[in-house]
């Protein structure tokens, strides 16, 4: 009897492993259970879930609350400001904070952001983004009308992917918002080697896109991997091109000098184009003097103002 059985219960078995073994090749071949499908419609679910830009990855709140308390010390400004150049290494959060406070001082609507694109990649070489940024204090809209304006130029690109991992623009958005979060953005993000008539016919656009109430502003880190003295002697070179508007100088240098000459040569045309000719460094500073670390590799900031 316990053989029979035994041998009942083996064939019962084997007859349930081959249903399952045929029914799982049924589901597969048939699209019962589609993998491929499901992943489809989750990518779906997930694109609508980040259906704005994250800066949660580049937000370091102990800088942040550093250069906003630092800031709160800083001196107002009384000229309307139609530029500007800040760093984006948050060790310089003091320079970022004060800045844009007084950015906002003056009841700016537009802030219209040119910086590297770190990573040098994309099929354009500006990329823009259209869509909002998701900030600890609010979320930022981009400024729609200058951005599908800018992107019917042949060279300039929205590319959501690239922008949501650019620091240069990410780390910037949560100062920007914790003054005020109703400031419309035109985030820019500027690869190597643009020609010169890209960077002029990009100036202009941006020129005729600017009212009383924009600002553009420069989100560039200057001398990299230096040591404070050698980057202080370079930051007089690249202070002495960007004061002469010697654009030719400025595109051939390298990252011992600024990380997107692309970016400052883009700002220093719209001012010219603006008439905008005063401008004053409200602050200058390496990594290196802030850490008092004279002989490390540095990184040097300019906090700079182009006002009327």
């Amino acid at each position: 009897m316990y053989r029979k059985v035994s041998k009942k219960y083996k064939i019962i078995g084997a007859v349930i492993f081959t249903v399952s073994v045929v029914g799982v090749l049924l589901i597969l071949k048939y699209g019962l259970f589609d993998d491929a499908k499901y992943s489809e419609k989750e990518q779906q679910i997930v694109n609508e879930d980040n259906s704005v830009h994250s800066t949660e990855q580049f937000f370091d709140e102990y800088f942040f609350e550093r250069g906003v308390s630092a800031e709160r010390s800083q001196e107002k400004s009384d000229k309307h400001i139609s530029g500007a150049i800040v760093p984006h290494h948050l060790l310089a959060s003091f320079i970022i904070a004060d800045i844009f406070a007084k950015i906002a001082q003056q009841g700016t609507q537009t802030i219209i952001l040119l910086a590297p694109n770190h990573q040098n990649i994309g099929n354009a070489p500006v990329l823009t983004s259209g869509l909002a940024w998701e900030t600890p204090y609010g979320k930022i809209m981009p400024h729609d009308e200058i951005i599908s304006s800018l992107i019917q130029k042949d060279y300039v690109v929205a590319d959501e992917d690239i922008l949501d991992k650019e620091h240069a623009i990410g780390g910037l958005l949560p100062f920007i918002s914790y003054y005020d979060n109703t400031v419309r953005i035109v985030p820019l993000i500027l690869r190597q080697n643009m020609t010169r008539e890209q960077l002029q016919g990009l100036s202009q656009s941006i020129a005729d896109s600017v009212d009383d109430k924009t600002v553009v502003v420069a989100s560039v880190d200057f001398s990299h991997y230096l040591n404070s003295d050698e980057a202080e002697k370079n930051d007089e070179k690249t202070l002495k091109a960007m004061e002469g508007h010697d654009y030719g100088a400025l595109l051939q240098m390298n990252s011992d000098y600024l990380d997107s000459p692309e970016a400052i040569v883009t700002l220093l045309q719209v001012m010219e184009q603006l008439d905008i000719k005063k401008s004053e460094i409200l602050h200058h500073a390496n990594s290196g003097r802030l850490m008092d670390e004279s002989f490390a590799q540095t990184t040097s900031y300019f906090g700079t103002i182009f006002v009327e």
